[in-house]
């Protein structure tokens, strides 16, 4: 009798161990370079987050919670294997149902895209150099931000906001972006500047300079650090 006891007992510890284990799993995760601006129970700053061996540009999500043990530096794309672990009820309110917690940092990489991300003086477009606002005869700066994929600038007559549709610190494409709409008796550089930002399909930086390349290689805007 108290060796059935004995092995009931054992069987249901089995039972419940398995259990606990089943409420763990070990999942790997890339992080990427930069948090962003979201809303939880209140306006906070997110981890952008995605599963899978191969980072999809386009498949980030914001991560509301924390991961223990994990000292993020910003700037730095990562590939991580986090342990899910499901909490026991009853949660408190607005509560998350899991624990988070670092296995092991697999890559820590700087982000190459985050090269892009600054104010830019506009020194040439084609074969016209040095354009300046119609009004204020002022130099033309545009705005590239790799972490949040906008970028904003001004065309001479017009202003442009757009969106960075793949960037990888070497390939680039650009949206066509909303314009404002005022006409200008000289729309040469702005219509330059349109169909170059268009037609970019890559960039390099030497020497504090920015330069836009076609599918083919060749320069078709040159900008400076403003910053």
């Amino acid at each position: 009798m108290k060796i059935i006891l004995f092995l009931l007992i054992s069987t249901l510890f089995g039972v419940i161990a398995c259990e606990k284990q089943a409420d763990k799993t070990t999942q790997t995760w890339w992080i990427n370079s930069a948090k962003m601006d979201c809303t939880g129970v209140a306006p906070m700053s997110c981890l952008q987050i995605q599963k899978g061996s191969e980072i999809d540009p386009k498949g980030w999500e914001f991560f509301y919670s924390a991961i223990q043990g994990f000292d993020y530096e910003p700037g730095n794309i990562y590939q991580i294997t986090v342990k899910v672990i499901e909490k026991e009820i009853p949660l408190p309110a607005d509560a998350s149902s899991q624990n988070y917690e670092l296995v092991e940092i697999l890559s820590k990489k700087p982000d190459p895209a985050l090269r892009l991300t600054n104010s830019w003086k506009l020194l040439k477009v084609g074969d016209i150099e040095n354009p300046t606002g119609f009004k204020n005869k002022e130099a033309l700066i545009f705005e590239f931000d790799a972490s949040r994929r906008t970028y904003v600038g001004n065309m001479g007559c017009n202003s442009v906001r757009g969106e960075i549709k793949e960037n990888n610190g070497e390939k680039l494409l650009l949206g066509s972006g909303a314009a404002t709409m005022m006409a200008c008796p000289d729309m040469a550089a702005e219509q330059a500047i349109s169909k170059a930002l268009l037609d970019t399909r890559g960039y390099k930086l030497e020497n504090n300079q920015l330069y836009f390349l076609n599918e083919g290689g060749e320069t078709l805007m040159v900008f400076q650090a403003v910053d």
